[in-house]
């Protein structure tokens, strides 16, 4: 495996270092299915298991000094090991020259590490949008109004570990970039084809 390595720096912050670190084994089951109910409803779900083990380390993975066994008994990074989804649409019946349609979906994913070493991680996520798209016969006009994330559900888009003194100040504790909360939109599309 080829990785981008996150480590602490005095003098850089985070000093990220591309390395040959290990080899790994990966095994695991994904499964979907989707089931027309009826004309106007239909339901998917889909659920992901997922066995990743190092094989063999080749880098100092938890920065102690050594490769040892410590380093392969880490996790692997950004590897769940179950994610899964439920998903509804309905095609409401309408009686204006509109298209409406509702759709729902639900999602999870196990709590992740993101860096190398395990410090860093990534907190289970579970994320809920609902979408109503009315949309005209003629397929030129689009309204939408959606809700992204309706759990407000905390989702972090990296965790690495900042360096406890930075240009001879203390500093400490993570670099976590969060992405956004609960999103509430309108969204009007008009199509010239």
């Amino acid at each position: 495996m080829q990785r981008e390595v996150n480590l602490p720096s005095e003098t850089a912050g985070i000093l990220q270092l591309v390395r040959n670190t290990a080899s790994a084994a990966l095994s695991g089951v994904e499964a979907s299915a989707g089931w027309q109910v009826s004309d106007d409803l239909r339901l998917m779900a889909d659920v992901a298991l997922l066995d990743a083990r190092y094989r063999e380390v080749l880098f100092d993975l938890n920065g102690d000094g050594l490769v040892d066994g410590a380093d392969r008994n880490l996790d692997l990074p950004r590897a769940p090991e179950l994610t899964w989804g439920l998903s509804a649409e309905y095609l409401l019946p309408g009686s204006l020259p509109l298209s409406p349609r509702i759709r729902a979906s639900y999602g999870y994913r196990d709590r992740v590490a993101y860096t190398d070493n395990n410090l860093g991680f990534i907190l289970e996520q579970e994320l809920l949008d609902l979408d109503l798209t009315l949309r005209s016969d003629d397929r030129r006009w689009t309204f939408s109004a959606y809700g992204r994330n309706l759990l407000d559900a905390v989702k972090h888009g990296g965790d690495s570990q900042l360096p406890a003194v930075f240009f001879g100040q203390p500093l400490g504790g993570t670099f976590a970039p969060l992405a956004r909360g609960r999103l509430l939109g309108l969204e009007l599309a008009y199509s010239f084809d």
